[in-house]
């Protein structure tokens, strides 16, 4: 009997069939089963490299085949292995060898494309230029200068004991901010030392705060550590469901609800819906002023306008927060945001439909009634997604980085830079950066400028590994430590759960260009232009399209497996209720009236709670003795690279 070959699995794993012409599916197959034979996964990228076309932008198999072998070149550097079965090629994620720990494999893996980044041309200007001394007030400078000299730290120790670092934290306002003992500008400064990390630094659109933590102690100022919040990340399902954000989430709530709970839980959901109408311009859709208790001719209306717009929406148009009033109705009225408005209020008046027919006389039986059908939970999914999205982009904020500059690092000054993410000093910096900032979205939505209400409440970050973080894990601060008097015991890092692997990281700035230039040539038109309101996570969109093109199965190759645990700081007591806006002010743990101040006793609380202990211990004096400043700069190591 003949066996039938399965083309779509191999061993379990999805197959590879990439769209490419014979001619050149032949070319890719020869050097593939060349690299299958290579034992060393370092060894089989080069053979890949060595092979890989010069760019052609005119000839679509050239660029598909280029793409091909880029992206099988990142996965073999990442330890991704191949295996050809009966002529069919299949992708499998990295198994980390016996005598590896996990940890061990994926730093390597990660360190692999930053050392790249520090290969290129601009980036080596930019150290030579921060590591080279010139004269500033009337005193011979560099990079060099606010890395803590080790005796010196040394000395203060032994003469001041815990006393021997002064923190103090630094926000850096604007690019063109410098610093006062070098002169060099703080972003550069922020930027040298997140190039020393493991991770490769990628820029994040949204909002941004970058910051450092420096010490008073010494003449000029070493940096302790840096950090930078960025925009949070938009789905992260273990935290959604902790906040309340998801049906699940909701479903969970119910069980422990009371008749009152469930009202306000009602009106919220249905306030959301309302609150969400009232911000998008109807006007030119539905030529007549909205009745919310009769909303069925709307969604017919609609139904027709979005029959008749079928084809494929052109790209957003580029605007920016600073943009002129006046521009915002044009930017509402073009074709894109016109199909956007109409989608979106039809899946808002469906909401509403539902909501006007609750019986809101029995809260609780009615939210357990609409958890029971499918067509309940994609209401409530609605209206919860609504308020997500006027919430998530103004109210909460992601640690993007965060962490600690040697000799600093084995003083735990990663602790301490982690402990100043909750300080008042932050909360009251990003409010005065983004109380006046307009949302891009939210006003090509309804047609004029709109600012949201930028009070932080909760922070979001996650582990680098699987096994979790050190510098997070039970890292709190009891409120009483600090002098305050709230009925809140402690403040700090809490594990929602685990991410589910997906990511990007470890597919080259290389291959997203050429994925890029792929996807423009096969669509006619950029498809991802990092424009706001086109979605979210412009880089994994646009490399999953360039999957796609190519023939390959995206959610295989974009899971890479490593899983990292997901944390979260609630800032106010009531941070939950005012995301799922069931409260409508922030209940802030830490007084916010004197943000130094509340510094400063962050400060003190880690100089005792572990800086005290920690240099007592002659194990690490003695690594403190050994660290190496030029050992450290970048331009040492990237002229290893080369």
């Amino acid at each position: 009997m003949k066996t039938r070959v399965n083309r779509n699995m191999i061993d379990g794993k999805p197959a590879v069939h990439p769209l490419l012409s014979q001619e050149y599916l032949n070319r890719l197959n020869n050097v593939l089963e060349i690299a299958q034979n290579i034992p060393v996964s370092r060894e089989r990228a080069t053979w890949i490299s060595n092979n890989i076309p010069v760019p052609n932008n005119e000839e679509i198999d050239v660029m598909r085949y280029r793409s091909l072998l880029l992206l099988f070149r990142d996965l073999f550097l990442q330890g991704w292995e191949l295996t050809i079965n009966n002529g069919v090629t299949s992708i499998q994620h990295p198994v980390t060898p016996e005598n590896i720990e996990t940890k061990q494999w994926y730093r390597r893996a990660l360190l692999h494309e930053r050392n790249k980044q520090l290969e290129s041309e601009s980036l080596n200007k930019f150290i030579t230029k921060m590591e080279k001394e010139r004269k500033y007030k009337g005193k011979t400078v560099s990079i060099k200068n606010i890395i803590s000299p080790v005796e010196e730290l040394l000395g203060l120790i032994q003469e001041r004991g815990a006393n021997a670092v002064q923190p103090y934290l630094q926000i850096i306002q604007s690019s063109l901010d410098r610093d006062e003992k070098t002169g060099l500008r703080l972003l550069d400064i922020w930027r040298y030392f997140r190039l020393t990390w493991t991770l490769p630094h990628k820029p994040t659109p949204g909002r941004n705060m970058f910051i450092l933590v420096r010490d008073l102690a010494q003449e000029h100022h070493p940096v302790i550590g840096i950090a930078a919040l960025g925009s949070s990340i938009v789905q992260i399902t273990c935290r959604d469901n902790e906040i309340g954000w998801t049906t699940e989430g909701l479903r969970e709530r119910v069980d422990t609800m009371n008749e009152n709970e469930a009202r306000i839980t009602i009106n919220s959901l249905t306030q959301s819906i309302i609150d969400s109408i009232s911000e998008i311009e109807y006007r030119d859709l539905l030529h007549e002023n909205i009745d919310l208790l009769n909303v069925k001719k709307y969604m017919q209306l609609l139904d027709g306008f979005l029959e008749r717009e079928k084809s494929p929406s052109p790209s957003p148009p580029r605007v920016t927060s600073n943009a002129d009033a006046t521009i915002w109705r044009d930017v509402c009225f073009s074709p894109f945001y016109r199909k956007k408005r109409a989608k979106t209020l039809l899946k808002l008046f469906k909401a509403q439909v539902f909501f006007n027919n609750l019986n809101i006389d029995e809260p609780l039986a009615a939210l357990q009634q609409l958890l029971m059908t499918s067509s309940g939970r994609s209401v409530i999914s609605t209206a919860l997604q609504s308020n997500k999205r006027e919430k998530i982009g103004a109210n909460m904020m992601d640690i993007i980085v965060c962490g600690a500059v040697p000799p600093y690092n084995f003083l735990l000054g990663g602790k301490l830079t982690s402990l100043l993410m909750m300080s008042p000093q932050i909360l009251r910096a990003y409010e005065e950066k983004y109380k006046r900032q307009v949302s891009v979205i939210a006003s090509a939505m309804k047609g004029e400028p709109v600012v949201k209400q930028s009070h932080l409440v909760f922070l979001g970050t996650t582990s680098l590994y699987e096994t979790g973080s050190s510098q997070y894990n039970r890292l709190h601060i009891p409120v009483s430590a600090l002098g305050e008097n709230t009925p809140f015991c402690k403040i700090g890092f809490e594990s929602l759960g685990v991410t589910k692997g997906f990511g990007t990281v470890y597919i080259s700035d290389e291959t997203v260009n050429a994925f890029s230039e792929l996807t423009t040539k096969v669509y006619g038109r950029r498809i991802v232009n990092n424009t706001f309101g086109e979605g979210t996570s412009p880089r994994m969109r646009l490399i999953r399209a360039g999957l796609d093109v190519l023939g390959l199965p995206s959610d295989h190759l974009l899971n890479h497996n490593f899983k990292r645990i997901v944390y979260g700081i609630k800032l106010a007591g009531n941070a939950y209720e005012y995301l799922r806006g069931e409260e409508d002010t922030p209940s802030y743990y830490l007084n916010q009236t004197d943000p130094l101040h509340m510094t400063e006793k962050i400060c003190t609380f880690w100089r005792e709670r572990w800086l005290s202990m920690r240099i007592q211990n002659p194990n690490i004096i003695e690594q403190i003795r050994e660290f190496d400043i030029e050992k450290f700069l970048l331009g040492r190591e990237s002229a290893r690279e080369q």
